[in-house]
């Protein structure tokens, strides 16, 4: 038959019913751990007499409203624009224009065309090495886009 903190603060406030003051007194005849907690609570009681009310402001609850719907929306969160894709197609078609204007012998500046010799760059590109590099690297450029696209959204639900 203890009695609870809020109501030790129910007696010190003076708003305890008769039942709970006779188990009070009671236990303060009985029970010694019991009166040094009261007498504990009770100088709590008196410090927080002791300080000055505040005084709220007249808004207080609605701006406390309006704070707690904002706190209960989804935050939105802006992916900054990348604008990689088109810096690639930039470098692209800049390739693009300056391999065309050098196979056609775009002229010099003494007006002497330079013929383009291309028999390097094929048998680079016909080296069996470079082939199985290239297709690793795009089946792992792959699955790294399976991953992020589609794994990663579905996982998450």
């Amino acid at each position: 038959m203890n009695i609870t903190d809020e109501e030790i603060f129910d007696i010190l406030d003076g708003i305890a019913s008769e039942e709970l003051l006779q188990r009070h007194e009671r236990l303060l005849q009985e029970d010694e751990e019991y009166q040094l907690l009261f007498k504990e609570y009770a100088a709590t009681h008196a410090l927080l007499g002791d300080l000055p009310m505040e005084k709220t402001a007249v808004n207080f609850t609605d701006k406390l409203i309006d704070q707690w719907e904002l706190a209960q929306e989804p935050e939105v969160v802006l992916k900054p624009k990348s604008h990689l894709h088109l810096y690639f197609l930039a470098v692209m078609c800049a390739l693009i224009v300056l391999v065309v204007a050098l196979s056609s012998g775009m002229p010099s500046v003494q007006s002497v065309k330079v013929p383009l010799d291309f028999s390097v760059l094929t048998n680079m590109i016909h080296q069996k090495e470079l082939i199985n590099f290239m297709l690793m690297a795009n089946a792992l450029l792959a699955v790294f886009i399976l991953d992020k696209k589609v794994f990663k959204p579905y996982f998450r639900m």
